[in-house]
């Protein structure tokens, strides 16, 4: 996932207090920088690992403290987007937005969850007002050159995604949204298949490279390998578990197989 987000860190504490009745331990939220960070920091960390439940409940802890914490509803986006619950993910950035407007990342980040709901028109409109705020907002130029590429403005695409190197030469991401452009709208094959395999090279860890891949081998006519990667790609998505790829994987290994 694209990496180089503003964060704002807010305060928060959480302590446990006894209850009289059957000494049953109850749990209190306050008040408290350190907490907050630490929080903050875990609930980052466990997606970066790949733990997205237990990243949601930790966001959830900030924003029951703090519902007015924009970067808690993003993170809580996150870890729905990182499970395929693209609708729950674009209800928590419609709250961070409604909290914060002005941070970019949670227009890019809603642009890209509009991308995957094919809903173009709003995407092009929230990646550009991301750029507004940061020019320099790498997922939101991403987004822009896919509805480019989509459009068939083929060289601003390419313009933009170029650009998008430049600032994250060694983001997977970018390569990835590359070469799907590429292949989607059969710009070049034989880059987009140099593009995915770099962006396999720098992260191993991610389902739906594997099936991009498995795509373009498909359309070259290379079965074989369109079949080995699906099979990789199911097994990269059982851990952590992302049960909507795996079931694309699948849908996809059927029509190989025919």
């Amino acid at each position: 996932m694209i990496k180089k987000n503003i964060f704002i860190l807010l305060l928060l504490f959480f302590a446990c207090s006894q209850s009289v009745e059957e000494s049953a331990e109850e749990i209190t939220y306050e008040y408290s920088p350190e907490a907050s960070l630490d929080l903050y920091i875990q609930g980052k960390r466990f997606i970066d690992q790949g733990k997205y439940k237990e990243a949601g409940k930790t966001f959830e802890k900030l924003i029951i403290i703090d519902p007015e914490f924009s970067m808690a509803w993003e993170g809580l986006s996150d870890a729905s987007l990182m499970q395929s619950l693209l609708s729950e993910s674009l209800e928590f950035l419609d709250k961070a937005i409604s909290i914060n407007p002005s941070i970019s990342s949670h227009n890019s980040k809603k642009a890209l969850v509009l991308y995957y709901l094919d809903d173009f028109e709003a995407a092009d409109r929230f990646a550009n007002y991301a750029l507004s705020i940061d020019n320099n907002d790498v997922r939101a130029i991403i987004v822009s050159a896919a509805i480019k590429a989509n459009k068939g403005l083929t060289d601003q695409s390419i313009e933009l995604f170029d650009r998008a190197l430049e600032l994250e030469p060694e983001d997977s991401s970018v390569y990835y949204w590359k070469a799907k452009s590429f292949r989607e709208y059969n710009i070049d094959l034989e880059k987009s298949m140099e593009l995915i395999n770099k962006a396999i090279d720098l992260d191993r860890s991610a389902p739906a490279f594997y099936i991009e891949r498995a795509l373009l081998y498909f359309s070259l006519g290379n079965l074989e390998n369109s079949e080995n990667d699906l099979l990789e790609a199911i097994e990269v998505a059982k851990n952590p578990r992302n049960q909507k790829l795996i079931d694309t994987a699948k849908e996809i290994l059927e029509d190989v197989k025919k």
